[in-house]
């Protein structure tokens, strides 16, 4: 279940929907199974985000939710089998979703390599891992 939490400036609903929805596609289309995988939002909070000892997040600026963002933090987690040409390529696709392709824009995307036997989910009433249960005693 590969997961992207992102951490930016304040984003309109549509702007979450449109990158969430690029996202899944980009993982669907690189061997994800798009129903497991999920794209969270926040926004920070003022004075919270620092870069070079300088804030990113001011009062003054981060009031009114935008349609990009201009910085954010990500967190990936994807199975340990992911390459880095793969790391790379979503790393890349996060940046252009959240319209971080410009010279004063900042991002970090920092990938956590997640057993798929350490991630459970709802299904059917039941937590699951997707995993087979094992054979033998026990």
């Amino acid at each position: 279940m590969p997961t992207v939490d992102v951490t930016s400036t304040p984003l309109t609903p549509s702007a979450r929907l449109r990158a969430a929805l690029r996202l899944t596609r980009w993982m669907a289309a690189h061997g994800s199974n798009a129903a497991h995988v999920v794209v969270s939002f926040r926004t920070a909070e003022p004075m919270e985000y620092f870069a070079g000892g300088m804030p990113l997040t001011t009062y003054e600026h981060d009031t009114e939710p935008g349609k990009h963002a201009r910085w954010a933090s990500v967190v990936c987690h994807v199975h340990p089998d992911r390459d880095h040409a793969y790391r790379a390529g979503l790393a890349e696709e996060i940046g252009q979703a959240l319209g971080l392709g410009t010279d004063s824009a900042h991002l970090t995307v920092r990938f956590q390599p997640t057993q798929p036997d350490r991630v459970f989910y709802l299904d059917s009433g039941s937590m699951t891992s997707g995993d087979p249960l094992p054979v033998g005693p026990g």
